[in-house]
């Protein structure tokens, strides 16, 4: 599974406002700023995060956005869900989603599907804002770095997968 862009720079500004005063809105410029994300596409997701009752808004001069309730309230999962949608979008997902599915019985992977669906939500949902805000983080890697450290890693794995097939 991967996590989609919104969904990453959505959980950074949720715990971006999680560090912050909760008696005063934080702007979405200093935000960006100091960690480093684009403004005017933050801004879009601060839309379905304060639609999900996540976060709320005050405008004015020292208007801002600060978390609708206390970060150990907010679990990951209503945050990935308001930014994603479902964490695993597939017909036969779920038990209750079995009948969605075009085939007449259950399939060899249903049930490893259902498992995996059951796991990640389960995580995403035991895991809250205040245990990620909480954590030690520290700064995004610049896109040299993420690309150096992607190198090695595919480098790593075809060296792997050489030595495995002779």
């Amino acid at each position: 599974m991967k996590l989609s862009t919104r969904a990453e720079y959505g959980i950074r500004v949720l715990v971006a406002l999680a560090h912050a005063d909760a008696d005063r809105p934080t702007s979405l410029a200093g935000i960006a700023k100091a960690d480093k994300l684009p403004h005017a596409y933050i801004e879009q997701l601060v839309g379905a995060l304060r639609r999900a009752g996540l976060v709320t808004a005050t405008r004015g001069h020292s208007g801002g956005y600060r978390l609708a309730r206390p970060a150990d309230q907010i679990r990951l999962v209503d945050a990935v869900r308001a930014l994603d949608g479902p964490i695993l979008e597939m017909p036969c997902a779920g038990p209750t989603d079995l009948e969605s599915c075009d085939r007449p019985q259950d399939c060899s992977v249903h049930e490893v599907f259902e498992r995996l669906a059951n796991s990640l939500s389960g995580m995403l949902g035991g895991t809250t804002l205040a245990d990620v805000a909480d954590g030690t983080g520290g700064p995004p890697y610049p896109p040299a770095v993420r690309r150096r450290v992607a190198a090695a890693h595919a480098k790593r794995a075809s060296a792997s997968s050489s030595v495995a097939q002779t």
